[in-house]
């Protein structure tokens, strides 16, 4: 399977399955079906209420945890929460995540990313990224991280993201594609 470099030197795999709308049980179904096919990235979030079973589908299928990309993110609500992570790896029935995202600009977002940046010291996170962020969320952060994201998850096939992400804003030139990769994803219905 083809794999991206994160700028952390951890290697992605390009493809793999989001788990946005599935049920428990068809998360739980597709998560071991698409492991058994060989996907090796498999992406849910806290808001997805699907991290049980996701965590039942990698145990199902057989496939070493060390062989799996796992991705998910924490909901604003749980940004203030100093158990978050600690209760999201508890659901998933893992001891790290790959890539650990706050889902979006709202709240305490910023708190958001301090869990991130602990998570990754605390060797809870393997890398960590923001979804659904665009423009002055982005240069916000550009002033205030102490580890620059891994990943930039966005919604595809919206052009307003990607219009945001290689822009010149004064001294900061951020390239998504030199410094963060993005992420896109999208239903395919």
């Amino acid at each position: 399977m083809q794999t991206i470099k994160l700028n952390n030197g951890i290697e992605c795999p390009v493809i793999g399955l989001g788990t946005f709308m599935l049920s428990p049980a068809d998360a739980q179904n597709s998560t071991r079906e698409a492991l058994k096919m060989g996907y090796r990235l498999i992406d849910t979030a806290n808001a997805y209420v699907n991290e049980r079973a996701v965590g039942r589908g990698i145990k199902e299928s057989g496939v070493e945890r060390k062989e799996i990309f796992l991705s998910t993110k924490l909901w604003p609500s749980e940004y203030e929460n100093p158990n978050a992570v600690d209760e999201t790896l508890e659901r998933l029935g893992v001891d790290y995540v790959d890539l650990l995202y706050i889902h979006q600009p709202a709240g305490n977002w910023l708190a958001g990313y301090r869990q991130l940046e602990k998570a990754l010291r605390d060797g809870k996170a393997r890398s960590i990224g923001i979804s659904n962020f665009e423009g002055k969320y982005i240069e916000e952060l550009e002033t205030k991280w102490e580890t620059a994201p891994q990943f930039i998850q966005v919604e595809a096939p919206s052009i307003f993201y990607a219009e945001g992400f290689t822009r010149n804003s004064g001294q900061v030139r951020y390239q998504i594609d030199e410094l963060v990769p993005s992420q896109a994803y999208g239903l395919l219905t």
